[in-house]
């Protein structure tokens, strides 16, 4: 059967197809050895907590396609691929950990019940904190390092940066293995990927499901109802952040986040999308 379409795993369906399903559940494991500091025998026995596609949440545009589980020791990890980088990440990453690690406490509980929880990000474009390819964020004291709590981790995975090292770079396996995997997720080329999967199993395995996904017109009208929600979202935040934080400059925060909302409602940016992004409530945007 002919191949209908070409597959970047940079594409959140994509990615969620791949790492997000029972069947592949091998494959989450390999990935996430490479990631975390977590023994292989606790990840082997993770839980996927969100494992259906619903065609309302692919088809909105408010929809969110990240990978949840639960490890064997209750860890809860969210795992989020997205295309480019933008200024407000840090505070996003850091909201969506929060709901996470607050939904793990039942009323009555004690706090030190809350459990361990876990963002991982991979950023396709534009990551410009440093040159790292993986980067992982924890609570420390500043001056002696002494970590408060070892609850909060929060990795963020630099593909561009991936694709531009030659593996003879680390010399430690697992971090040989985490890069040949983001080099695997951040190419187009049904080469490389072929080439990388030789020396690995797990992604050969991926690679054959990929290859599936490419003859299956179900998947490619799902994977271009991503490309087209990515592109529309790009084009809200290009032109309404840019123009209104050009045109509120001079004026307070709370300002310029209402002239920035009004150019994203002239734009047709979703109304959830709009109060996420600038941080008004639901009466301001709609009163505007």
């Amino acid at each position: 059967m002919e191949r209908l379409f070409t597959i970047t795993l940079r594409n959140d369906y994509a990615f969620k197809r791949i790492f997000g399903v029972d069947e592949n559940k091998d494959v989450l494991q390999d990935f996430l050895e490479c990631i975390l500091d977590i023994s292989s025998e606790n990840i082997a026995g993770l839980e996927l907590l969100d494992k259906e596609f619903h065609k309302e949440l692919l088809s909105e545009k408010l929809g969110i396609l990240d990978i949840k589980l639960r490890l064997k020791d209750g860890t809860f990890v969210d795992i989020e691929i997205q295309s480019r980088w933008h200024f407000d990440f840090p505070e996003r990453t850091l909201y969506y950990w929060s709901k996470m690690y607050n939904a793990g406490i039942k009323q009555g509980q004690d706090y030190t019940k809350l459990p361990k929880c876990i963002t991982i990000n991979l950023i396709g474009q534009g990551f410009n904190k440093n040159r790292r390819v993986h980067n992982k964020y924890v609570i420390l004291e500043q001056d002696t390092k002494e970590p408060l709590v070892s609850k909060l981790e929060i990795h963020i995975l630099n593909l561009e940066k991936a694709r531009l090292l030659k593996e003879g770079k680390y010399s430690h396996n697992k971090k040989k293995r985490l890069l040949n995997w983001l080099k695997f997720i951040e190419t187009n080329d049904r080469e490389v990927r072929t080439m990388l999967s030789q020396e690995s199993p797990m992604m050969k395995k991926a690679n054959a499901t990929i290859e599936l996904m490419e003859m299956s017109p179900r998947d490619k009208w799902l994977y271009e109802s991503r490309m087209k929600y990515e592109h529309d979202r790009a084009s809200c935040i290009s032109e309404g952040y840019r123009e209104g934080f050009e045109q509120g400059i001079d004026k307070g925060v709370h300002q310029k986040a209402l002239e920035t909302a009004k150019l994203m409602k002239q734009a047709k940016c979703e109304l959830d999308f709009i109060m996420h992004m600038t941080g008004l409530s639901k009466t301001e945007v709609e009163n505007l």
